[in-house]
């Protein structure tokens, strides 16, 4: 029987030889992977927190009434430059208790940090009870907010026209609802983003851009109702109001008087907001475009059709639209985009204010509070 011969000491030092740098190279290799995978983990969590973010605000302008650059920001820092890039964006809205609501994202270039706030009220100091709330978003390179008057905005499809302006003033300076785009700029190490918020004022009342483009040839009577009897257009309430200790209250209430005490009237609010409306049925053929009744604001269109409601003799709601400039009177029936126009049954009586009246003027008023509602034809 021949004995088994081992490794020699030799052997065994050239086979470590050529394996340890072998081994080395896999160790490279498998580390540098592991790492790659962490660099483009790491990349894809920025990217999506870029993401997210914009998502998130794009969804809360949805939801605001107005979206605005303050002239400080919430801390009272001075917020924008001199050429109108802001660190900081404001929104508000109004619940429907008309409690007013606003919240601001303000970026922070020296900790690459954007911390939400909320606050309760909008003054001549800035801020009421402010206060951060929800999580704070690290390692942005960059945030930055600009607003942008739609008719500073060019169009390709409006062939040159320049848009109209529309501002809706929401009772605080400063603050407005209408078509003005606010774009943010949102940065990290991962993704750049560029994105264009616009308030919900905007995209349902007024449109970006349709709701301010007249063209430049005669527009044709509106085409009738796919049933033939009528044209259903939308209409809204405008509603000011006043807030305040010193609404509805004696003169002699302490703080509320003529006597230099002036605290209570300081602390009192006024402004106006946009209200729910419903639907008008113009007759077939009418003769009065929608291009003259389409502002919710009688500064920014001369034509803008304020309604209060006539019953006729079966008592059928009606109110009475006027186009000055082309000298057309039209009585519309208030009615939903389903139902057929009906001509008015004479004789037709207004009805009064405050009276069950769909389109009427409405005067609410008590302690602390006054509000006043009126009707405008929307586009």
């Amino acid at each position: 029987m021949r004995s088994q011969r081992g490794f020699t000491l030799l052997e065994t030092l050239i086979a470590l030889a050529v394996a340890l740098p072998l081994g080395v190279v896999l160790l490279g290799i498998v580390g540098g992977g592991l790492r790659a995978a962490t660099v483009a983990a790491s990349a894809g969590a920025n990217a999506d927190a870029v993401a997210t973010l914009v998502e998130r605000l794009d969804a809360e302008a949805h939801s605001a009434a107005a979206i605005f650059t303050p002239q400080n920001d919430v801390l009272g820092i001075p917020n924008c430059d001199a050429s109108g890039a802001c660190h900081e964006v404001d929104f508000f809205t109004r619940d429907a208790h008309n409690t007013p609501h606003f919240w601001a994202y303000r970026y922070d270039p020296s900790t690459k940090t954007l911390t939400r706030y909320v606050y309760d009220d909008f003054g001549s100091t800035g801020p009421a009870n402010l206060r951060p709330y929800g999580a704070r978003i690290a390692n942005l390179s960059a945030f930055g907010a600009q607003r942008i008057p739609i008719s500073q905005v060019a169009i390709p499809a409006l062939a040159g026209y320049v848009a109209r302006d529309v501002i809706v003033p929401l009772g605080y300076p400063g603050v407005a609802g209408g078509n003005a785009l606010v774009v943010i700029d949102v940065a990290n190490d991962a993704l750049h983003l560029r994105h264009e918020l616009v308030p919900r004022l905007a995209a349902t009342g007024f449109s970006v851009v349709v709701g301010t483009y007249t063209p430049s040839v005669t527009a044709p009577p509106s085409p009738p109702a796919a049933n033939g009897f009528g044209i259903a257009r939308p209409y809204f309430g405008m509603m000011q109001w006043r807030i305040g200790p010193c609404i509805g209250v004696p003169p002699w209430t302490p703080g509320c008087g003529a006597d230099g005490n002036q605290e209570g009237l300081l602390r009192d609010q006024d402004g106006a907001d946009v209200v729910p409306g419903g639907t008008l049925l113009a007759p077939a053929g009418t003769q009065i475009p929608i291009a003259d009744v389409c502002s919710p604001s009688a500064g920014t269109n001369s034509n803008a059709v304020a309604l209060a409601a006539s019953r006729d003799a079966r008592g059928n709601a009606y109110a009475q639209v006027v186009d000055a400039v082309r000298g057309v009177l039209e009585w519309w029936v208030i009615g939903s985009a389903g139902d057929d126009y009906a001509a008015p049954q004479w004789p037709l009586q207004t009805i009064k204010g405050n009276a069950p009246n769909p389109l009427g003027a409405t005067l609410k008023a008590g302690p602390g509070f006054w509000y006043f509602t009126t009707y405008r034809l929307s586009c």
